[in-house]
């Protein structure tokens, strides 16, 4: 005979009731403040949200927590799934996504103003709820999200606001007192935890540090590089016998490219895989930056092809060049090849000469192949 289930014991029954009352609260939280009637709320007699906080903290499992939560991340993910749609639909150019462009910039541009509300009103508390806080897993997500961040993102970011408010450069000249500030930061770090800056250092082929007029870093910078062994593993040569300028078109395009290819290939490692729909969703989940169009084959296929090349080196330079880098950037940035945006295919694409599609492809592998062979290390 099949169990009977047991019943409930009665701190479970109120357990439950507990829940379904606060959850009611929310709801009614939630109608007053739509409805501009939170000073009612307030005057309401019964239990608020301090009472319910005080008793759900009592209760096992991070109960707490998890109540609090649900809501807030339901609503912002049901956020995200229609700016993700309208997204969607912008990329594409069929005649029933057309129609709908101007509907999902509206939605689009309405998100964003909530989302403004909600960044402008708590991003801040939070920050400063994480300086105090005893959860590490708080403290980690608001410098993985808040404090740190990637700076090309932020530059990102300041261009767009650039280009929505011409005449407003305060976030401009906040970005570059908040280099300043991490750069000087950085130095004593550096001598503080140098075990775990290394890790970091052996990936740059640059250190940054503070130039003043009046005086010459370079004893401050030789002590740090042998003692952080800059550049070691970068993917590019970064010792002192590198024979290229990193101030070159060139080089500046190329350098980037090269060091997410070598992330990528570093992160799969040998892995071997199933089938190559395996592979490429992998691929894609490495590569895909959102909001831009996710890789398809065109793009996928050099990615796998740089995986199965033998390290970068001088005498590698070509095969890379010829395999992996040049097929994606005739995908990418040079898919239409009369038009780049990128100034330095753009005078590839402008030489005398340059009439074809297939001679604009020569000259680019001529030109990236020199190039490489300059930026990779010795055989």
């Amino acid at each position: 005979m099949k169990p009977q289930p047991s019943e409930p014991s009665e701190a479970d029954k109120e357990r439950e009731i507990l829940l379904k009352q606060f959850r009611a609260w929310l709801h009614l939280a939630i109608t007053a403040h739509q409805t501009g009637q939170d000073k009612q709320l307030e005057a309401m007699p019964g239990p608020n949200l301090m009472t319910y906080c005080r008793a759900l903290s009592k209760l096992p499992e991070y109960t707490l927590a998890a109540e609090l939560s649900r809501p807030v991340t339901a609503v912002l993910e049901q956020i995200s799934h229609v700016a993700n749609s309208c997204q969607g639909i912008l990329r594409r150019k069929d005649e029933k996504s057309v129609a709908m462009h101007n509907t999902a910039k509206r939605i689009l541009y309405e998100i964003d103003r909530a989302l403004a509300v909600v960044v402008g009103n708590h991003l801040n508390w939070i920050r400063r709820r994480a300086e105090s806080t005893e959860f590490s897993d708080l403290l980690s997500n608001v410098l993985y999200h808040i404090a740190i961040g990637d700076g090309a993102d932020v530059a990102c970011l300041i261009r767009q606001f650039q280009k929505l408010n011409p005449d407003d450069g305060g976030y401009t000249d906040m970005f570059a007192w908040d280099v300043y500030q991490r750069v000087e930061a950085l130095d004593w770090l550096a001598d503080e935890f140098p075990d775990y800056i290394r890790t970091a250092a052996r990936r740059m082929h640059g250190w940054p540090m503070l130039v003043h007029r009046h005086t010459n870093n370079r004893r401050r910078f030789q002590h740090l590089a042998r003692r952080l062994e800059l550049g070691v593993d970068y993917p590019t040569d970064a010792s002192e016998g590198a024979r290229f300028r990193p101030d070159t078109p060139m080089v500046q395009y190329l350098d980037p490219l090269i060091r997410r290819l070598y992330v990528m290939c570093w992160e799969l490692g040998d892995m071997q895989f199933e089938s190559i729909d395996t592979e490429q969703s992998l691929l894609l989940q490495i590569w895909w930056d959102w909001p831009e169009e996710p890789p398809g084959e065109e793009i996928l296929a050099p990615l796998r092809m740089a995986r199965q090349l033998p390290p970068l080196t001088k005498a590698t330079a070509k095969e890379w060049a010829e395999k992996a880098i040049v097929p994606l950037i005739l995908v990418t940035d040079a898919r239409d090849w009369t038009n780049c945006a990128e100034p330095v295919l753009q005078k590839i694409a402008k030489q005398k000469g340059v009439k074809s599609r297939a001679t604009f492809k020569s000259r680019l592998l001529a030109a990236v192949s020199a190039t490489l062979r300059r930026l990779a290390r010795p055989a």
